[in-house]
Order: C-alpha cells, then structure tokens, then sequence
C-alpha cells in the first residue's frame, strides 16, 4: 500500500481544522442567540413609565405585533382582521390599516399566514396559545422560523466558501462575520420579514452556482432557486429584481429547465401571495403600497401625526448620506462591507464564473434597490425605530460573498489583516449593541442624539 502524500495530509488536517473553527463559531452564535430569544421580552425604561409599566411582552414593537395580531386573528378566528386582538393589554400596534370599518395589518400575508399555520399545529400539540401563554409561544415559534433557518444558513455559508474562497482565512472570517458581524444576527429575536428573507437569498444562490459554475444542471436545482428566491420576494418586493435576474442567469444555462422547472416553482410563492393578498385586502394591491393614503390615515391613527424619525424631514441627499455612511449607514454601522464595495471597484475581470455571478448579482441588486428607496421620499424614516437599515439587510448574503475576492488577496498581508479585524470589531459592536431589542436606534445615532448633531424629536 502507498503511503498517502505528504501534502494531501497536510490538506487533510487543515480542512479539518477549518471545520472545527467552524462549528466553534456555529456553536457559539446559535447558544447565544437562543439565549437571546428564551429571555425575549420589552424592557422599560422607568423615565419613559414613571406611573405605570406596561405589561411584560416578548414582542417588541409596534412592527412584530403587527404580525403576531394577524397570526393570532387567522388561527383563532380565521380572518385577517384584528379589530379584537388589538384591544388587549400589549397587543395595540400602529402599523396598521382601516378598511370598511375594518383593522388589518399592514404587512404582507404570506409569512404571516405560514406562521399562524405553525402556531395552529402548536396549540393542537401543546394546548397553549398566544393571549394566555405569549411568552412560551412566541419564544417557541422565533426558534423554528429564525433561529434554525439561521443555522441552516451558516452551514450553507460554510460550504459555499469552501468552493468559493481560496484563502482559510478567508473562509473563516466570512463565516465569523456572518454569524456575529450583520444585522441578521440581531433581529433573530424578533418576528420580522428580514431575516427569512436574507435566508431565502443565500439558499437560493446556493443551486445557482451549482448550475452556472458546477455545471450541474439538473432540474431540481432550477426549482430550488426559483422557489427559493421567490418566497424571498414576497417577504421583500425588491428581491423581485434578485429573482429576475437569476431566472436570466438560469435561462441562458438551460432555457427549457428555466422554463419547465425554475419559472414553475418560482410562480407558487408568487401565485400564494396575489391570492392571499386578494382575501386580505380585496384587490391585488398590498396595503403597504397604500401608504399616506385614507388607508392609513383613519381616524386617531397615528400615521396622521408621527412623530420623531418617522415624520421623514430629511432632504434626499442626507437621507442618502445617513443610509451609508451616517446614523443608520450601511457602511457606518457594518464596516465589513466596505470590503464589498473594494471588491466592486477592483470588478470582475479574470473572475471565475461564481465570482462573477456574484459580483454582478451584488451589485446591482445593491444600486438598484438603494436607488428605489431613495425615490421613496414619503418614507424617508430609515425604516423607523430599529438598529439598522432594515430595508437592505436581505442583501447581506450577497455583500458576504462579494468580499471574498478582496479577502483572498488582502488577507496575505499582516496590515489589511489587523484592518479587516478592526472593521468587525465595529460591525459586531454594531450588531450586539441593540441586545435586548433590534427595535431601537443604533449606538451612533445615540451618540449623534446626545452630542446634539440630530435632532429628530
């Protein structure tokens, strides 16, 4: 028998090693984000209740209640409307629409509808519901819907730099940022569509690059990218440009299985969501696309006087100032990606193919959706109340992968080492400050706040 070579054990061990950094990381992330969601609940600041502390809560604002108002309207009275749940201590929510006299949430259907379908299978099993037992409840269904697609995500990560990347210290930053450095670790706590939409992206991208770089074009990768993506859109409109384009990118792979296995899947989440839609409103236009209208503008909403952040004063070009580099700044508050954008500048000229489809998917889907919302001037409030640009944070599997041309080729030298440390030291600082709730401003938009260089109260 040939003894092995001695380069391929030493290629053994190290991959082996990379794979236990990478369960360390894994690991250490997902305990800490469980112990997150088991001890979810509003903390109140007593000069803000100096007579009377609301009711303990694990939801956290007034945009998770939304949803957990409708999840609770379909599972125990069948209908989207939540004229009787917002009537109870804790469940009031000023995202909300009237119409025919009626209440409904303002979010989209899908995601709630899939979520009062768990919480119905929960309550058969264990008998507990959400008016009397909101903490186990809530708690329960934020570690099927966020915490373990979460990990599922980070071991899809995990195996796409492995193909992808060439450096291991490539690998293991890019895993270590993904699991403590983005905002996608802070809204775990919380019912949002963020995260599952980020979630979708990167599984989504998972089959394409089997297709385009693999050269595996089998038909059940074509679905799974166009249902992946697709359920993507209807938890973020502006993911409809990701799935367009990857249905471009797959239609000139194999136009027959981008036609009879890709569009097909792609149609159920679309199809899903323009009925539900149709039911929960009465017509094909969502109710969040009718904001500042009679809508929202019912009697006492508070849509009609907001207040603070959400009156939306700022001129365009500081608004777009404090998108990117300012108070919620994509590149303020996560510094990591300015490695993306270094990778952008340098292009794509020699890529391999999954560098490319990335560097392109990336960067245009960034331009183009950071474009559409600054034309959204009515809703110049940076997403509200929350630690972060909440609107891009879907695009975050796509800046992580962006950056690891730049990483294979910086990382070799000590200086950008210590560089790209300091800007995850940021990026987690960033991420971890909002602890308690993500449903609060970020550390520098405080900071801006008490040093009296804003002022939007």
């Amino acid at each position: 028998m040939n003894a092995p070579a001695a380069g391929s054990t030493q290629s053994d061990a190290t991959r082996i090693l990379r794979q236990w950094v990478y369960a360390l990381v894994i690991v250490s992330v997902l305990m800490l984000q469980l112990v997150r969601i088991a001890s979810v609940t509003a903390l109140y600041s007593p000069a803000a209740w100096p007579r009377r502390v609301p009711a303990h809560s694990p939801m956290l604002s007034a945009n998770d209640r939304s949803r957990w108002c409708t999840v609770w309207s379909l599972a125990e009275r069948g209908t989207f409307q939540i004229d009787e749940i917002i009537r109870y201590p804790g469940w009031s929510t000023i995202d909300m629409v009237q119409q025919n006299g009626h209440f409904y949430s303002s979010k989209p259907p899908v995601l709630p509808v899939c979520v009062a379908g768990l919480y119905w299978v929960m309550q058969q099993i264990t008998g507990c519901d959400l008016l009397h037992h909101t903490h186990g409840v809530v708690q329960s269904i934020l570690i099927l819907i966020n915490l373990i697609p979460f990990a599922i995500s980070l071991i899809l990560l995990t195996r796409l730099v492995e193909r992808y990347a060439k450096q291991d210290l490539t690998r293991i930053f890019i895993i270590v940022a993904a699991a403590f450095g983005t905002f996608l670790s802070t809204f775990l706590n919380t019912f949002n569509n963020h995260t599952v939409a980020a979630n979708c992206v990167l599984w989504s991208l998972c089959p394409l690059l089997r297709v385009t770089a693999g050269g595996e074009k089998r038909w059940y990768w074509f679905s799974l990218a166009g249902l992946l993506a697709a359920f993507a859109v209807v938890n973020e409109l502006p993911a409809a440009l990701f799935l367009a384009l990857i249905g471009l990118v797959l239609l000139r792979q194999d136009w027959r299985l981008a036609l009879l296995a890709f569009l097909p899947a792609a149609l159920v989440p679309l199809i899903a969501h323009f009925v539900l839609t149709v039911i929960q409103t009465g017509g094909l236009k969502p109710f969040y696309a009718s904001f500042g209208t009679e809508l929202y503008n019912f009697r006492d909403s508070y849509w009609l006087h907001p207040q603070g952040i959400d009156k939306a004063t700022d001129p365009s070009w500081l608004y777009f100032f404090h998108c990117t580099i300012g108070h919620h700044g994509i590149l303020s508050l996560s510094p990591i990606f300015l490695l993306t954008c270094w990778s952008w500048l340098r292009g794509y000229r020699g890529a391999t193919s999954e560098r490319r489809t990335i560097y392109w998917l990336s960067l245009i889907c960034t331009a183009v959706v950071l474009g559409f919302y600054m034309t959204r001037t009515a809703q110049y409030n940076y997403g509200g109340r929350t630690s972060g640009l909440r609107w891009m944070f879907w695009l975050t599997p796509l800046w992580l992968a962006a950056m690891v041309p730049v990483l294979d080729d910086g990382l070799t030298r000590p200086w950008f080492r210590r560089f790209c440390l300091l800007l995850l030291a940021v990026s987690i600082f960033s991420a971890s400050f909002p602890w308690n709730n993500p449903w609060t401003h970020p550390w520098l938009f405080q900071v801006l706040e008490q040093a009296g260089l804003i002022k939007y109260q």
